[in-house]
């Protein structure tokens, strides 16, 4: 579970408003000082994450949740929908899981606190995974 956010965004959970977290990850990570390739991935990782929630369930919304840490920045995507069960079989050898592997430094996908799956990770400033 992460710290309470120090950014969050809500979007409707449609593939047009992904753009809206790339941009809200983005910024955070730009405030941070972090280097730009990690920005990048940053970028990257939230648009896979965000996509494999969209792919394995039916959400009406995507929440977005950044905190700063004293490494990097911790970020969790969850959904409203409902996925069961959750983490499925095709979300663990599905492209965008591997790539938000790739890109990250500790990923999880996990459930909130209210049963909704979600996706979890972290970027370490500077590092590559």
């Amino acid at each position: 579970m992460l710290d309470p956010p120090a950014v969050s965004a809500r979007v409707p959970a449609t593939p047009q408003f992904v753009q809206v977290l790339r941009n809200v990850a983005a910024g955070v990570a730009a405030r941070l000082d972090m280097p730009i390739d990690d920005i990048e991935e940053l970028r990257l990782a939230v648009t896979e994450a965000a996509s494999l929630l969209l792919d394995e369930s039916t959400p009406g919304s995507l929440r977005l949740a950044i905190v700063r840490r004293a490494d990097g920045v911790g970020v969790r995507i969850s959904s409203d929908g409902t996925v069961d069960p959750w983490p499925s079989d095709s979300a663990l050898r599905s492209w965008p899981w591997l790539v938000v592997k790739g890109l990250t430094d500790v990923v999880a996908l996990e459930r909130d606190d209210d049963g909704s799956p979600s996706v979890t990770f972290s970027k370490h400033l500077g590092v590559t995974p």
